[in-house]
């Protein structure tokens, strides 16, 4: 009884979707946000005041976590979805379970489900479909161009490099420990946007990372992924502060949505990483980099 009256409670609450949402339903839609990047772009775009509702993967800006929170994204709940009475819920290919979503369909939220974007081109066009998902394509297209500046500037570095660097990525998350960022990862995605190697291309996918392979590895960069900050200790990795990479400074350890979201801040994280690698310096260049510890 209690699910049916929050299926009527929303049915009343939300728009009529036949022939497709008019501009002024778009600027006062009621929108859940199921992907961290999804939910960052959002922000971006100027449209936070229509967020009623997030998933656990969105933790900025900071304003997020004012936010009712709808679970994971992976394992979305149609009645905790459904209770915020929203418009519509955009997310990504990742979103499960699938019999959510095609039920919240059913009831009439417009659900959209985006590509996952593993490179400055598929971010740039995930920008400007939400952009027009949301009645914001000025905006989004604004944006779009301050990203490309930006990413033609990283490519013209790479194009002007002798060699790749080798770089290792490390993924800290708590309580399921440190991995190492293999090939098809977010984490090889970002190394390949930058020009540099990974240095555990042997490795497929995220795997726990080994002392020995670190020292073998012997990168030129160290980077170091964080679900969420002061997860990784350095003093617990000592095969790791021992490789020159580490000693001589060429590391950054950061927030892993920053690095691997692929989404409205990813010329930052590239800014960063390309500022880590040697004879990379970027005195005289219009960008700004910062180095973590």
């Amino acid at each position: 009884m209690r699910l049916i009256g929050i299926l009527l409670t929303t049915l009343l609450a939300l728009p009529a979707f036949a022939g497709g949402a008019s501009n002024e339903d778009a600027k006062s839609s009621r929108i859940v946000s199921a992907d961290g990047a999804v939910t960052e772009i959002l922000f971006a775009l100027g449209v936070e005041d229509q967020l009623v509702g997030v998933d656990t993967t969105s933790k900025y800006p900071a304003e997020v976590n004012q936010l009712p929170k709808v679970g994971y994204l992976r394992a979305l709940p149609f009645e905790g979805v459904l209770s915020l009475a929203p418009d519509q819920l955009i997310t990504t290919e990742e979103a499960e379970p699938e019999q959510t979503l095609q039920r919240l369909e059913q009831v009439g939220v417009k659900v959209t489900r985006l590509p996952v974007a593993q490179s400055p081109e598929q971010t740039l066009q995930r920008i400007t479909a939400i952009g027009e998902l949301v009645d914001r394509e000025a905006e989004a297209a604004q944006l779009t161009n301050e990203l490309q500046a930006v990413f033609a500037e990283i490519d013209n570095k790479v194009a002007a490099r002798t060699s790749a660097p080798s770089v290792l990525v490390l993924l800290a998350a708590g309580g399921h420990g440190v991995s190492f960022g293999g090939s098809h990862t977010g984490a090889d995605a970002l190394l390949k946007a930058i020009g540099a190697t990974n240095a555990v291309s042997n490795i497929r996918g995220y795997k726990p990372a080994s002392r020995e392979a670190i020292i073998s590895a012997n990168p030129d960069a160290i980077v170091v992924a964080e679900s969420s900050p002061g997860q990784f200790r350095i003093a617990d990795w000592p095969e790791l502060a021992q490789l020159p990479a580490w000693q001589n400074g060429h590391r950054y350890v950061g927030d892993s949505m920053l690095l691997l979201s692929f989404g409205p801040r990813l010329a930052e994280a590239l800014v960063i990483l390309d500022g880590i690698l040697p004879d990379t310096a970027m005195a005289g260049s219009t960008l700004a980099s910062s180095h973590g510890d």
